[in-house]
């Protein structure tokens, strides 16, 4: 009974302790200084045909005088085919890892739902049958992507250079977890004990379950521990990366918020080392005066 209490308050701990951990590294992200703004075109949220050729509203004769005309659902539907179906990856890649990135991640996308529908067929039990499919092409795409990622990078000697340990220790980390859904699913086909530690878990009901169905889950809580602390949290950075720094073009108002956040940027002392940095100067002076190099050589 104490352990059946534990992998219950163990569950819910690690439930908050990644919501609290999640929002601090989103707050912490929100609040870093401002990037500098790459501005390629096309850009998705502008309109008409400028969105096909990558014009700007900038083209317009008094463009400042009118009022900007943007479409927010572009930019997210085009955000959505980089999350769904990683378009960059598969265009961009020179590895052809797509296939097994793309397994990864529906892996992942398939496991929250499938952990959503166990909580909802608590209650429904008619959804069961669905939860069973969801739940065994989540593990079977998870274990082959994480799998299939591991061995790519380890055996393309290109690619190998990019993968430092924490990369390795992550695909490990997913390819366990993926591999023991696997081993309690083999073990329990209809997840009945999943289902009763799900239902345990909601209605703080201790309950007997599986070793194989308890080590899953509790690999799973310490996972959802530590995403938040790791590079994984890149799936927040889409929105910063997308929208604030490749496709952000709005100009800049004087004595806007965005305004002042720049001129305190500028006040900042520039700590780089360079030939072009010179010592002890703001941003500001560093752009305003002679290059490090120029002081010297006079």
């Amino acid at each position: 009974m104490a352990f059946q209490w534990f992998t219950i308050v163990f569950g819910w701990a690690s439930f908050f302790l990644f919501v609290v951990l999640a929002a601090y590294k989103i707050h912490r992200i929100a609040t870093l200084p401002l990037n500098l703004r790459w501005e390629v075109y096309p850009v998705p949220h502008e309109t008409g045909d400028k969105r096909l050729y990558g014009g700007s509203y900038m083209e317009e004769v008094d463009w400042v005088k009118k009022p900007r005309p943007s479409s927010p659902l572009a930019e997210w539907a085009e955000m959505g085919s980089e999350i769904f179906f990683l378009k960059r990856v598969r265009e961009h890649n020179p590895y052809h890892i797509w296939p097994l990135s793309l397994a990864l991640h529906w892996g992942l996308y398939l496991l929250i739902l499938w952990m959503g529908l166990l909580a909802a067929t608590v209650f429904v039990p008619a959804l069961a049958f669905l939860t069973m499919a969801v739940g065994i092409a989540a593990f079977v795409l998870g274990a082959c992507g994480t799998v299939g990622l591991i061995v790519k990078r380890a055996t393309d000697r290109n690619l190998a250079l990019y993968t430092a340990p924490i990369d390795y220790f992550n695909l490990v980390f997913l390819a366990i977890i993926f591999g023991l859904g696997l081993v309690s699913w083999l073990g329990d086909p209809h997840f009945s004990q999943h289902q009763s530690y799900i239902a345990s878990l909601l209605l703080f009901r201790p309950t007997p379950v599986s070793t194989n169905a308890i080590l899953f889950f509790f690999l799973l809580q310490a996972f959802a521990v530590y995403m938040p602390c790791s590079k994984l949290i890149h799936y927040v950075m889409k929105h910063f990366t997308f929208h604030e720094i490749l496709w952000n073009d709005e100009f800049k108002v004087k004595g806007s918020s965005k305004d002042k956040q720049i001129d305190r940027q500028l006040s900042c002392l520039a700590t780089w080392a360079g030939p072009h940095i010179a010592p002890g100067k703001t941003w500001r002076e560093q752009v305003r005066g002679p290059l490090a190099g120029e002081d010297q050589e006079k």
